[in-house]
């Protein structure tokens, strides 16, 4: 018997264990990265939203799990060889995984939930406010003090005093003003007359867009601009002034950014609970995948493990019931295959010693075979010696009057002659059978043939062939003929009424022997388990009239075709008789 199916499987099992946990580890890095970018954008609700598509893994693994511990449970049922250690190998593997795992999630709680708290309880949101504060401030004190400049009479008199000279009165304005980024002069009827500083700031607008006296805020060309007018009378004449400040690039990105940030900040520590509620559903969704690909491994390395001892469990019971030609095959190199080679070893050694034992219980049965022989030829010896001295002593004293017993003493004699021809012959046979002349042999061809001689005066029984293959043969046609002859007439005898006769063969390896094993079973009365030790004796017999010699001259063939031969039997159920020969020529 060869473990190497049930090690490819549990091989191939394994193997998708590890891709599914390849999968399971790709599976976790996508829905952290949607979970976490929820959670970080204030969405935490949104993670939810990939739970069903992440169930499907979760589900196919409990469903395996119950799959295999339903298995388990029938195994225990019918006391399967093993499977009680495997039921504690699986609870063994299940308790250290769970014992491995639950430190490692309350330190992930805890550190999730410490990390948490300290970003919280940081100066982060004072930071932000801070920042958000001094935005406003830049841009209010911006604001002010462009008005104040707007309305000073410094500004006034370098407008009034310097507009001869445009270089000139840039300079005076830039020097009392330095934030001043642009001032622009308009005439009366809103033509520009003077423009001076940063070309980017040009007001390049309607003068009825901007009231005299008002400041502004506006945005041109991606960056925020504050604005304000001044009119003046010089020598007559209405000029009307605008004077721009040109914020910092991107602060208005960064002012916004500032505030989302503050208000997403705020969020999320109003809602502490929610989020870690969030962080801890994750960590718990995906580590019970994990979980559940430890039980099944266990599954998977407890089958791998209790196998070979099965195997040595049911290779001694075979043993135990007398099949010393039973192997147990492994392609491991471990302890257990130590084991199992130790095993076969002994098996062998004991099938030597049953050989050599078989050898002196034959010895012994030759020798209460000669003792029955001859008693089985002193029973008809004596009526042939008492007919013979009758013939003589009437022929001595009344000759005349002999006829009147020859014919029945002399059909006593020839009647016991017979019986001790007959006997003579089936002990030949039994003791000298000759060796076996090797030929091809249609198996299936043959136990038809053999099988229809005798269906004809049973015709209540039914033939059952369907389990039969076209199998070839070597040995010896004749004698492996009368095998299946005395075989088959032993099964339509045992049957009493209606009843069958099935055939089926398989093929069977033993070590390095390929065998096929034929089953002939019958619907008959069974064999009495009293008789279990004695049904391959010669000369036993269960039945009437019956010499002893079939079964033992069946077992002899077998064994000189280098095959073997037992049986299974239950009272009023039926009988099987089992037969192994050899596929490879014998010697």
């Amino acid at each position: 018997m060869s473990s190497y199916q049930n090690t490819k499987s549990a091989y191939t099992g394994l193997i998708s264990t590890v891709l599914i946990y390849i999968l399971l580890i790709i599976l976790i890095l996508i829905f952290a990265d949607k979970v976490l970018l929820g959670v970080a954008s204030g969405n935490s609700m949104s993670a939810l939203n990939y739970i069903p598509l992440a169930l499907v893994l979760p589900i196919f693994l409990i469903a395996t799990i119950v799959f295999n511990i339903i298995k388990l449970i029938r195994q225990r049922r019918k006391k399967q060889s093993g499977s009680n250690f495997k039921t504690k190998l699986i609870i063994f593997f299940t308790f250290i995984t769970i014992l491995s795992s639950v430190p490692q999630g309350i330190l992930a709680v805890n550190f999730i939930n410490t990390v948490t708290k300290s970003w919280f309880s940081s100066g982060i949101e004072d930071a932000l406010q801070g920042g958000l504060d001094i935005a406003i401030e830049y841009n209010r004190s911006t604001m002010d003090n462009i008005a104040v400049f707007r309305d000073s009479f410094v500004f006034e008199n370098i407008i009034l005093n310097t507009e001869s000279s445009p270089e000139r009165m840039w300079r005076n304005i830039h020097g009392a003003f330095p934030s001043l980024s642009s001032v622009a002069i308009y005439n009366s009827d809103g033509k520009e007359k003077l423009f001076m500083g940063e070309k980017n700031t040009s007001p390049g607008v309607n003068l009825n867009n901007l009231e005299n006296g008002a400041v502004t805020r506006s945005k041109e060309g991606g960056r925020s601009i504050v604005r304000t007018r001044k009119d003046f009378l010089s020598n007559g004449n209405s000029l009307s002034v605008i004077l721009t400040i040109l914020l910092p690039e991107n602060f208005d990105q960064s002012a916004w950014e500032i505030t989302n940030a503050l208000q997403l900040f705020s969020k999320s520590k109003g809602d502490h609970l929610r989020f870690l509620l969030i962080l801890l559903l994750f960590y718990t969704y995906f580590s019970l995948p994990i979980i559940l690909l430890s039980i099944l491994t266990s599954f998977l390395l407890s089958e791998e493990i209790i196998q070979p001892i099965a195997h040595l469990q049911e290779a001694i019971r075979r043993v135990v019931e007398g099949d010393y030609s039973y192997r147990v095959l492994t392609h491991s190199n471990d302890d257990l295959s130590n084991l199992v080679n130790s095993f076969n070893y002994m098996v062998s050694e004991l099938e030597l010693s049953r050989n050599n034992l078989a050898h002196t219980e034959k010895v012994t049965a030759w020798q209460e075979i000669a003792q029955r022989m001859a008693h089985e030829i002193k029973n008809p010896l004596t009526p042939i010696k008492l007919s013979a001295q009758r013939i003589l002593k009437k022929y001595k004293t009344n000759p005349d009057s002999i006829d009147t017993i020859l014919e029945p003493a002399v059909d006593a004699i020839i009647k016991e002659v017979g019986n001790l021809t007959e006997l003579l012959a089936q002990f030949k046979d039994f003791a000298k059978m000759p060796s076996p002349v090797r030929e091809d042999i249609e198996l299936k061809n043959l136990i038809t043939e053999v099988s229809m001689l005798y269906s004809e005066s049973y015709p209540d029984i039914t033939l059952d062939f369907y389990g039969l293959e076209d199998v070839c043969l070597k040995g010896n046609k004749g004698q492996i003929q009368r095998v299946f002859s005395n075989l088959i007439s032993n099964s339509f005898e045992a049957i009493s009424g209606t009843g069958t006769v099935a055939f089926r063969t398989e093929l069977v390896r033993k070590g390095n022997t390929h065998y096929c094993r034929i089953q002939i079973t019958d619907t008959g009365s069974g064999i009495d388990p009293a008789m279990k030790k004695q049904i391959f004796d010669p000369y036993f017999t269960a039945k009437e009239g019956g010499t002893g010699l079939g079964l033992p001259i069946v077992e002899r063939i077998i064994s000189d075709h280098k095959g073997t031969i037992w049986y299974e039997s239950e009272l009023e159920v039926g009988t099987t008789f089992f037969i192994e020969l050899p596929m490879e020529d014998f010697k």
